[in-house]
């Protein structure tokens, strides 16, 4: 199975190629993922394996999850995810097996999903990019308002998915076909060419690119 591992975001540094180029580099820490489950297709309906991730004491857990853990015959785990699997790759994977950073090779092509940084709430210029009113010839106290958001008595109401202000950000978003130009197994890093979503400490989900493996840049 190696098809994905799950992750904690250490933050954004840059490297340098042979040619001297620089690149800008995500480093994420993933240490070794705990097999806690599997979905099978005679069973759950689909075919997936749970990953745990990060150490937790037992005094931390709900009883349901608690039991899960015991259930399972492993050490509990903070964070639990799915990663969805072909039927064919459950074979050989077992519970309590170790899933390592060294399932990726340099070259291989990912995608990150996590949760984006929150920005509490935000006005239409930041939120959606507007451009605002107009700065002079009678402009009051409105230069950064949407303008309108509907028609009077017909239809006499604003219309779903009018863009306006609220909340932004915060958002669980995936960025997909992404570079491991980096791994170092015996710090358990992944260093991932670009930006991925979520501030430093995000717990990430990499898994392997659904668009194919195209050759890296």
């Amino acid at each position: 199975m190696n098809k994905g591992i799950l992750g904690r975001k250490v933050g954004m540094t840059q490297i340098f190629d042979e040619a001297g180029n620089r690149i800008p580099v995500t480093v994420v820490e993933a240490e070794p993922n705990l097999v806690v489950g599997l979905r099978t297709p005679e069973k759950d309906g689909y075919a997936a394996v749970q990953l745990g991730f990060g150490a937790v004491k037992e005094k931390h857990l709900t009883r349901p999850m608690k039991g899960h853990f015991e259930k399972a015959g492993v050490e509990p785990r903070r964070t639990i995810r799915e990663i969805r699997l072909a039927p064919e790759e459950l074979e050989g994977v077992q519970v309590g097996q170790e899933v390592r950073v060294d399932i990726f090779e340099v070259g291989t092509r990912v995608d990150v999903t996590g949760i984006t940084l929150g920005k509490g709430f935000q006005g239409v210029m930041k939120r959606h990019g507007m451009a605002g009113m107009r700065a002079t010839h009678g402009t009051h106290e409105a230069r950064r308002n949407p303008g309108s958001i509907g028609n009077r008595k017909t239809p006499g109401r604003t219309f779903p998915n009018k863009r306006l202000p609220g909340h932004m950000g915060h958002r669980r978003v995936t960025t997909q076909n992404l570079t491991i130009v980096g791994v170092e197994p015996e710090h358990h890093l992944l260093l991932i060419r670009g930006p991925v979503p979520g501030a430093k400490g995000t717990i990430l989900t990499i898994r392997r690119a659904v668009k194919g493996q195209r050759n890296a840049a």
